[in-house]
């Protein structure tokens, strides 16, 4: 059920993607191109802020009272805030956007502490991270698809469909058995903690592995050429990154890489990540495109589990950890679209070649943040 709770989130967040353009539209007729982009931008935006301010409170709350009832009301939320849209008037929308966002906020990182609190072996926890992260990232490749068969279904509201399944998971959240938490219990706790690295230098790395990514979704969704991708083109890209950063999990599900050489493997997706962004400007085709888009979401994916594993804690999972990593993704997430949203098309390579830049320039740092520890 942690499982499904976790795809839900995500689901909730990239389902709405590819309609945002026909949501401004509908919401407020007759906008001038710029004012259209700010708002499919803004919008895309709102879900990551809600999240960025949330998640270090949820995280804090969670390590001082019982986090399964935050757990089961951020999915009922989220499950409200997800069925009536396109119902709703523009100003309505942020509103749901900005609830969507402080639910998911809670949802993942109290998935992650449920799952990994009662674990006595590093090695086990990191397996039970990868999973929980996989499926955060199944949910994003399943958002798109589930959101045009609920459109098909529902087309003036076209998420109910979405809202009602996570409606649904939150019943059977609420029916399942959650372990407490039980940090006083020393026999959970692991025998040998290993070095705790730095948690600076992996906020950072959380926040470009997000912001690389949302600006790629932002990018595919804002006026381009005259050859702009559909909207079915849209969605079946979205639904590619999100196998990508599946596929990314289960690959790192079967190494031991995570324990082992987090620092090498953490440069090697900030190269990837940083590729993707200066190449992305250049396709136009859906081929190359498409190509670009499952790197950066194979790299994005990989960069979020290393983050979370390692900055979660290593004696005793840390909800207040984990909600400050979901809280650095976010910001990526949130900032990279205002960028997009207030720059021209004809400026949005630079943004993406900024953060290329910076994911670069993360790489010399990188020592830094596991300094003492057996980083690989």
């Amino acid at each position: 059920m942690l499982l499904l709770a976790a795809a839900a989130a995500a689901a909730g967040q990239t389902a709405i993607l590819a309609f945002l353009p026909t949501l401004v539209d509908s919401g407020a007729a007759g906008l001038a191109p710029r004012t259209h982009d700010f708002h499919v931008a803004s919008l895309t935006t709102v879900h990551p802020f809600a999240a960025l301010l949330l998640a270090p409170f949820w995280g804090r709350l969670a390590d001082r009272m019982d986090y399964r009832i935050i757990l089961r009301t951020a999915l009922i939320v989220l499950a409200l805030a997800t069925a009536p849209i396109g119902a709703v008037s523009l100003p309505a929308l942020y509103l749901l956007r900005a609830l969507a966002g402080m639910a998911s906020a809670a949802i993942i990182p109290l998935a992650l502490l449920s799952a990994s609190s009662a674990v006595p072996e590093r090695g086990e926890q990191a397996k039970r991270f990868t999973w929980l992260t996989a499926f955060v990232f199944l949910g994003d490749m399943a958002g798109p698809l589930l959101a045009e068969g609920s459109a098909a279904l529902t087309p003036r509201t076209p998420l109910l469909m979405v809202g009602l399944g996570i409606a649904v998971v939150a019943i059977l959240l609420g029916l399942a058995h959650l372990p407490p938490r039980c940090v006083a219990c020393p026999e959970i706790r692991h025998p040998r903690a290993s070095s705790r690295p730095a948690t600076s230098p992996l906020l950072l790395i959380a926040l470009v592995g997000g912001g690389g990514l949302a600006a790629i979704h932002v990018a595919l969704l804002v006026t381009r050429a005259g050859d702009a991708p559909s909207r079915e083109t849209i969605a079946w890209m979205l639904s590619l990154c999100g196998f990508a950063m599946l596929a990314a999990q289960l690959f790192l599900a079967r190494v031991a890489w995570l324990v082992t050489m987090p620092r090498r493997l953490a440069g090697l997706t900030l190269a990837l990540l940083a590729a993707s962004l200066f190449l992305f400007p250049l396709g136009h085709a859906a081929l190359p495109l498409a190509g670009i888009i499952f790197v950066a979401g194979w790299s994005s994916a990989s960069l979020r589990l290393v983050t979370s594993f390692w900055i979660g804690g290593n004696t005793v999972p840390s909800g207040a950890g984990l909600g400050l990593q979901h809280a650095a993704a976010s910001v990526g997430q949130a900032l990279a679209p205002l960028a997009l949203a207030f720059t021209s098309p004809r400026g949005q390579p630079v943004i993406l070649w900024s953060i290329g830049s910076f994911a670069l320039l993360l790489l010399l740092v990188l020592p830094l943040a596991w300094r003492g520890a057996k980083a690989g």
